[in-house]
Formats: C-alpha cells, structure tokens, sequence
C-alpha cells in the first residue's frame, strides 16, 4: 500500500530521518537505501511516497520511497516463488525410477511365462513321446512279429510244416498265426515228424 508524507528530522550525514505520515499515526523512519533513487536534494518538508516494512526488530521504516516529482515506473510486482528445481528433479527421478522398474518387471513376467510355456511344451513332448512308445510297445507285442534266436518271423500264407524253415518258427506259427496245420495231434508240438523231433525228449 503506497502512503504519503513528508521529510523531517532528515540528517544529510547519516542519510536517515524520519516521515511524518499524512495520516494519523506515529512517524516511519527512513533511510537512504530505502528510497528507489535517493533525490539529489533531500531536505525537511519534502513530501515523499513510500510503502511500509516490519523490519527484523519490529520497527516500522519506509521503503520503495521516491520524492514527489520524480517519475518511475510502477513498482515490480513482487514475483511469486519460482518452485524449486531440486524436488521437481527428485520427482523426475522418482518416476523414472518407477518406469525403469515397471519395464523390467514387464520383461521379466515375459520371460518368466515364457519359459512356464516351453516347460509345458517340453512336458507335452516328453508325455507324447512316452505314449507313443508305449503303444509301439503295445503294438510290438500284439504284432504277429517274434524274434527269436537272432531270427524274426511273421504270419504269412504258411500252413504246412514243410513250408517252415526252423521248429522256432514252427512254433511261431502255431502260437501267433491262425488256421496252421502243423499240430496234427493237438499235444501243442508242430511238427514232431518233420523239425521238431527234439521236444520229445
């Protein structure tokens, strides 16, 4: 708030005196340094402009003060405080952090599902690998395919026993392969008479 008033008590020496307010109320001290542009001339009885401060005593004193007649331009609005660059970089720093965070947690949750779902794969490959062996084992052994003594034999249009290299296959034959005719007598030997005379004993 702009007051009004005039010098008195002024000492050139020190460069301080006192204002006499217009309105009522007790004189504001003044100092040199609290004017905007000390007057060339300042003497008791000139009339002043000037704004009012607390100073750290709690004494009243003016300041922003010109002499009538001198010419300025209005007075700088006291600029607001600018914010501090030091928490604005704490809060950059904070949300890179939080980003850096975010995208390695981001890469790890791939890979981590990534490698549950080669794991899995793998296990589906193992189970199926195992299955399928399975069955050819099943299937080996429902096969009419035998091997026996290093020699391995199949159904074919066999029937006689003078059709039969060996008695193993023989016997091939007559365990694996239907409607054979090389166990005349039903005792379970094919062919007594012609390969496997040795069962007898």
């Amino acid at each position: 708030m702009l007051h009004q008033g005039i010098i008195k008590e002024w000492n050139p020496a020190q460069g301080r005196g006192f204002i006499q307010r217009d309105k009522a109320g007790p004189d504001i001290s003044i100092h040199s340094s609290g004017f905007r542009k000390k007057p060339e001339q300042l003497q008791n009885g000139d009339r002043v402009f000037f704004q009012i401060e607390i100073d750290s005593a709690g004494t009243l004193k003016a300041v922003d003060a010109y002499k009538a007649g001198q010419h300025f331009a209005p007075a700088p609005e006291l600029k607001k405080p600018a914010l501090s660059s030091l928490p604005f970089q704490r809060i950059l720093s904070a949300l890179l952090i939080l980003s850096i965070l975010a995208l390695l947690g981001y890469q790890a949750l791939n890979v981590f599902s990534s490698a549950e779902h080669s794991a899995s794969e793998t296990e589906f490959t193992e189970s199926a690998k195992q299955q399928a062996a399975d069955l050819s084992v099943e299937h080996s052994e429902w096969s009419p395919t035998q091997v026996q003594q290093g020699q391995q034999f199949q159904c074919e249009d066999k029937q006689h026993c003078s059709e039969m290299s060996s008695c193993e296959e023989a016997e091939f034959y007559l365990e694996q392969c239907p409607g054979v005719l090389i166990d005349g007598d039903n005792d379970g030997i094919p062919c007594e008479q012609q390969l496997c005379r040795h069962r007898w004993f």
